[in-house]
């Protein structure tokens, strides 16, 4: 049996959306929906959906008491789910919807192939089907690349399934022998970068992980991010460098991390230009960020909330 994962906050019509499409969904498996402490009524909603439909044995809800982020939400569900001994775990983005063979097209791919204890559904966007969003990807030198990135659906056809090296936290099938301590992310970020943590564990171990576009999932891009204020600020570029730079720094050697990030830099320079317009506070943001890289461990809640909505952390010394 697997166990679906989700997160909710503030979600309700995306979660009960998924929670529809996963009532047609085949194979065998249960959900816990975990509620990050929402401060509308998604609680009510979810419960009562569930209650409905008459799922209350195979959809779980689980309300957190706080807002833990994205990773230690779903570590947290995972803990819960754990207690009906599960043989494997499916994490599924709350904003998205799957087609009723998704789960039965990983399953049959793992029999066949045991040795990928990581499996990803190709993901295409809900607003237009017959686009990809991704399916996973590949980690060399420290960055991320992205496989079949908006490409047509067609250019899949017929791919029974590929290795990679970088998966999607969107949607994530894996083994219970993975989990560490009953966790399978860090708890280091409050929100971003942790699949990217998770993939260089992997990499490191030796972990085998495969997309198979045989299985299908659709995802509403960006409905998490647009419920958070001023998303469209130099905090999110900022938070992004600093968490995966962080990640890099914890799993590269000294001199190799140096080098990376000196590699890095003209991206963040870039990309802090393109929000703000100017020189000078690009150049600072960049240096900031090249030093404070070093002395911290992660993006906290209060991080998070100082970068993403009150803008404030710069302020800060």
């Amino acid at each position: 049996m697997t166990a679906i994962i989700l997160v909710n906050w503030n979600g309700a019509d995306d979660t009960i959306a998924c929670l529809k499409s996963l009532q047609a969904a085949e194979g065998d498996f249960f959900v816990v929906v975990a509620d990050n402490a929402s401060n509308d009524d998604s609680l009510e909603r979810i419960s009562a959906f569930i209650k409905e439909n008459g799922e209350e044995e195979r959809f779980l809800l689980l309300p957190l008491d706080d807002n833990y982020g994205f990773a230690v939400g779903n570590n947290k569900a995972l803990a819960y789910a754990a207690g009906f001994s599960p043989g494997s775990y499916m994490l599924l983005n709350n904003d998205t919807e799957v087609e009723p063979d998704f789960l039965e097209q990983i399953c049959s791919f793992s029999c066949s192939h045991p040795e990928y204890r990581v499996i990803m559904p190709r993901i295409n966007y809900f607003s237009d089907k017959k686009v990809i969003w991704e399916c996973g990807g590949d980690i060399k030198y420290g960055k991320r690349s992205v496989r079949y990135a908006n490409a047509d659906d067609e250019v899949l056809d017929g791919v029974e399934y590929f290795p990679i090296s970088s998966v999607s936290g969107c949607a994530m099938f894996f083994y219970p022998e993975l989990l560490e301590n009953g966790c399978i992310f860090t708890d280091r970020y409050f929100f971003g970068e942790e699949d990217f943590e998770f993939s260089m564990r992997m990499k490191a171990k030796g972990v085998y992980m495969a997309c198979v576009p045989s299985s299908r999932i659709y995802h509403k891009v960006g409905s998490s991010r647009n419920k958070m204020k001023a998303i469209a600020n130099v905090g999110k570029y900022y938070m992004y460098y600093m968490n995966r730079l962080i990640t890099l720094r914890l799993h590269f050697s000294p001199v190799r991390f140096r080098l990376t990030k000196l590699l890095y830099m003209p991206n963040c320079f870039r990309y802090f230009y393109s929000v703000n317009r100017s020189l000078k506070k690009s150049w600072r943001l960049m240096c900031r960020l090249y030093r404070e890289v070093d002395t911290k461990y992660g993006i906290n809640r209060d991080d998070f909330r100082a970068l993403m909505i009150d803008n404030d952390y710069f302020d800060k010394q």
